[in-house]
Parts: C-alpha cells; structure tokens; sequence
C-alpha cells in the first residue's frame, strides 16, 4: 500500500513537471524572442504536448511491472520464464521510470519555488514606498461570492487598479523632488472594449496631476485600430512637460509607420534610442527610450549618449528582457511593459504564461538587477479581452529626494 501511494504521488507530481515543461517551451521559445508576429517556433507549441503525453504514457508499463512485482513470490519473480514474459514491458517500464523521476522533479520544484514566492518574500527593496492603490470596478462583479472571486472566478479585465509608489533617490536634483510620472503601457486599443473604460484611464491619469505620462509601446493589436487612438486614447491626456512614447512589439506589426506618425500629429513624443532632458528652471533629470528589444533595434550606447553614468536617469522600453542588455548604465527607474502580468493567474502560482526568457520571474512590479531599478507594469488592454487575478494597471510614481534607506 506505501509503495502504491508513493507511486501515485510521483504520477501527480509528473502531471505537474509536464504541464511545467510545457509552460517552458511555450513562455522562452514560442512567445518569448520572436521577432515575426508568428514565431518560428510556433510548431513547439503543437509538437510538445505529444511528445510529453507519450512519455507520461510509459509510466503505464511501469505500472504493470510494479503490479506483477507485488503479485508475484519472491522466489518466482527472476526466473528465466518470468524474465521472458515481463522482458517486453521491463524495457518501457525503465524508460517510464526515467521519465517519472524527471517529470516529478520538475513538479517539485515548480511548488517548492511558489511556496518561496508566496511564503517567503524578499526583503523590500530600498528606495521604493507603495502607496495604497485605488480600483474602480466599472462592471459589477458576475459572480456573487467573494471566495470564489478570488479564486479566479471574475474578469478584471474592467477593474482598473491605479498603483502609486515613491522612488526615492538620493542624489535626485531638489527641483525634481516630487515630481509625477504617470506610466500608461500595452493599451492595446481596440473597437470591441468599452469606451467607457478608456475614459476612464484618461480620468485617473489626470486626476493624479502628472508632470510627465510615458507610454510603454503596444498602443494596438491590429491595424485597423490605429486610427481609433487619438479619439479613445489620448482625448483628455496632457501634461506640462509632455507626453513620450516607444513602440511595442504589437506596433511593428501592426505598422510602426502609421502608429508613430498619428500619434505625433496628436503631442506625443517618441524617443527610439533616443533621450530628453525634462527640466525644471536650471536642473536637468534624462529621460531615455531604448526600441523594443526581439521586434525593433535596441541601441543602448546611443540611447544613452552623453549621460553621467553616475548621475539620476529615468528610461522607458517595451520588454523587460532589456534588462539582459544594459551594462553599467544607471538607471533609477527603467518602466516596462509587455507582460501583461501574465493576465490570466492561478492560485497559488500565480502567473504561468509570461512572454519573457525569464519567465514570470520579470512578470509585475518592482526589481533591482544591478544599477537598474525595473518596474513592470501590468498594463491596460488585454488580447483576448479577459484578465484572472490580474488587474489593468494605470502606474504613478513620484520621485523623492533623500535618504533610501529611511
């Protein structure tokens, strides 16, 4: 019975270590890199659930040969006829028994790292203070019961969570201390989602009183959306010292061309490998763009041309994978996108599909990776139109001088 138990927990956990694996291929290779808006390695995503079915089905013999072993004597079970019968299915049982012991070690791991995420967080990271977030639910909740509701049974795609934190910076100049970044990232405008929470995007924007508003690329999914944003998205937006933008991975294919230029003739500033200096009186704080890492032309060198590497810089950029090409480069907020933050998450772990070579390891919120402050935002839009656990997002920050470690 004790073997029978242990046998069966190992299945369970070999299910898990398979839909892991699968997780894998589809998050660092099918939507992770590509630059075409269909991967070259679309065809992983069809070829891997068989391949994984096929080794899961070994563990069938495996089975058989554990049943026989227990049915049968001890004195009996190596006999050369015994041999002879069981020789057949003793062959697949050891490729099934590899595989079990792969497969489940794979699904022990993926629990014992979500029970480090959810159980035992990080420090906080210095420098950064959240403020309490506000969300306006523009449709009311479909499913009457709360626990279920945070079980994952709601769409959040029209509940709008808009985020504040402080960044505090050290060295910050005194003329920038308070001053208001409003983050809007992966809008992805489109026809079939109500204008109403648009609208509503806009008002919580405005209604924070920005300085500035960053736009972190992927404005549409399709082309013939493009045309919809100036009356959708930016009717209402504005801010003293502008509004600046890089393109998304959705932009370039849905044409980078026709979405930069509309959205010029309407105030918005792009700044592909490119910075700004915004200024307040004498003192200067950079704003930097960096081009969408798989889908455009990531140029850091240029993008940061003439900046003290030592000096306060704030940038912006699509994919936080750009986070693996920016050497030494100090930047005390780089803001992202692309994510979505999985958009779709699960009870306990969390977000599963996630777009990245690091998986859901970069999928929300604030990281420190050297020199580099990252934020990444969980966005506006969803493609499809559906959102489990996991909020729009409108992201504010204001920047603070002083001590981090206060």
């Amino acid at each position: 019975m004790l073997l029978r138990l242990v046998f069966f927990a190992f299945i369970l956990l070999a299910l898990l270590g398979d839909a892991r694996i699968f997780l894998f291929v589809l998050n660092r290779f099918v939507f992770g890199s590509h630059r075409d808006e269909q991967s070259e390695w679309k065809w992983l995503m069809f070829a891997t659930p068989p391949v994984l079915i096929v080794l899961t089905a070994l563990i069938w013999p495996l089975n058989q040969w554990i049943d026989w072993l227990l049915s049968t004597r001890v004195v009996e079970r190596f006999t050369p006829q015994r041999v002879e019968e069981i020789a057949w299915s003793l062959a697949l049982a050891k490729v099934g028994a590899v595989w079990l012991i792969i497969a489940a070690a794979v699904g022990s791991y993926w629990i014992l790292d979500r029970v480090r995420v959810n159980y035992l967080p990080p420090a906080p990271l210095v420098g950064i203070r959240d403020q309490p977030s506000d969300v306006i639910a523009l449709r009311r909740a479909h499913v009457p019961f709360a626990w279920l509701r945070r079980l994952g049974a709601h769409n959040d795609v029209y509940d709008i969570e808009v985020t504040r934190h402080e960044i505090i910076i050290d060295d910050l100049p005194a003329a920038f201390d308070g001053y208001r970044i409003a983050f809007l990232t992966d809008t992805h405008v489109a026809s079939f989602m109500r204008r109403r929470f648009y609208r509503e995007v806009v008002k919580q924007v405005q209604r924070f009183a920005p300085d500035v508003i960053l736009f972190g690329g992927d404005f549409v999914s399709f082309t013939r959306h493009i045309q919809l944003l100036p009356e959708i998205l930016l009717d209402g937006l504005h801010a003293p010292d502008g509004l600046f933008a890089i393109l998304g991975n959705h932009d370039y294919w849905a044409g980078a061309g026709e979405i930069t230029g509309i959205l010029r003739a309407h105030g918005i500033r792009f700044i592909t490998n490119d910075a700004v200096m915004l200024a307040r009186g004498s003192a200067r704080l950079p704003l930097a763009g960096i081009d969408e890492i798989y889908r455009g032309t990531p140029d850091v060198a240029r993008a940061f041309a003439g900046l003290d590497p030592a000096r306060p810089c704030i940038a912006i950029s699509h994919h936080p994978d750009i986070v693996d090409i920016i050497r030494g480069q100090r930047i005390d907020l780089l803001l992202c996108g692309h994510t979505h933050g999985g958009q779709i998450r699960f009870p306990f772990f969390g977000s599963v599909v996630v777009p990245s070579r690091h998986e859901a390891e970069y999928a929300a919120g604030f990281h420190r990776i050297g020199a580099v402050l990252l934020y990444v935002s969980r966005g506006i839009g969803a493609i499809p139109p559906l959102r489990i656990l996991c909020r729009p997002e409108v992201a504010t920050f204001v920047l603070k001088r002083g001590s981090r470690t206060e």
